[in-house]
């Protein structure tokens, strides 16, 4: 039983370290397999402190957006090009074009939660649209974010949106934002972020 338990040992050791075989060695490839059904989402949370003497109240903003994956990748040929009619993969996951999120629709949920806040909310959505119409050179991946949201001309010409929001960007460009500070004295802008010299 001794011999065998030794031979066995030797035999292990022969087959693991000493063996000459690269092929025993060598990783497998991995693939990850996604089903046509597949999403991927992207989560982000922006929360703000509010002064309170007695306890920590913050108030919190989640936005949530989810993507379904194509079928095939040679869609994305060329890069950012055609894609083709994706719809039809789908199979009726897509929306429809009521539902489909517009600058105007955002604006409009911008201006209810500014209201809620007690800011009156189209003209402090002014002033963040005038005040961000110049870009900073440090901004982050969040202000980058509010520029884009910010900066009506960055999306495509929209029929129902209405031109005061073109117009506070441009007065933004002029740096001529002072009648949307004196409508909007508390700006929400200010709440979550600090210019550095």
């Amino acid at each position: 039983m001794w011999l065998i338990k030794h031979f066995l040992t030797l035999y292990l050791l022969y087959n693991t370290v000493l063996n000459d075989n690269v092929e025993s060695r060598k990783r497998q490839k991995r693939y990850l397999i996604f089903t046509p059904s597949t999403q991927w989402g992207v989560f982000a949370t922006v929360s703000i402190p509010l002064p309170h003497p007695e306890s920590l109240v913050s108030v919190a903003w989640f936005f949530e957006a989810n993507y379904y994956n194509v079928a095939n990748a040679s869609y994305f040929d060329p890069l950012l090009g055609d894609i083709g009619d994706v719809a039809s993969v789908r199979h009726g996951r897509s929306t429809p074009p009521s539902s489909t999120i517009t600058r105007r629709s955002v604006y409009t949920s911008i201006e209810m939660m500014l209201e809620k806040h007690d800011y009156p909310g189209r003209h402090c959505l002014l002033r963040a649209i005038c005040e961000s119409a110049t870009p900073l050179p440090h901004n982050g991946v969040l202000g980058d974010l509010l520029h884009v949201l910010l900066t009506p001309s960055t999306s495509l010409s929209e029929e129902d949106i209405e031109d005061i929001y073109y117009e506070a960007e441009y007065w933004g460009l002029e740096k001529n934002c002072e009648d949307y500070v004196y409508l909007c004295p508390d700006n929400p802008i200010d709440q979550i972020s600090i210019i550095l010299e």
